[in-house]
């Protein structure tokens, strides 16, 4: 599993644009979990993604706007 910190390191970029991806692109896998979300507070919680799924979508979309 992965999150946005982990995504974001791996191609060096902002956390904050790995966020507005999982938010605004919808090929951009659904989240496997989101943790630390207590019902009722309004947080959002963390998000976690599987890492092949995360990966594929890089190699696909990520890869190909850089070139």
């Amino acid at each position: 599993m992965v999150g946005i910190g982990d995504i974001a390191f791996q191609l060096k970029i902002t956390r904050q644009a790995v966020d507005y991806w999982t938010r605004k692109d919808s090929r951009f896998p659904a989240p496997l979990q989101v943790i630390n979300a207590p019902t009722g507070s309004g947080a959002k919680g963390t998000r976690v993604w599987r890492k092949r799924e995360v990966d594929a979508w890089i190699v696909e979309h990520y890869r190909r706007r850089k070139q």
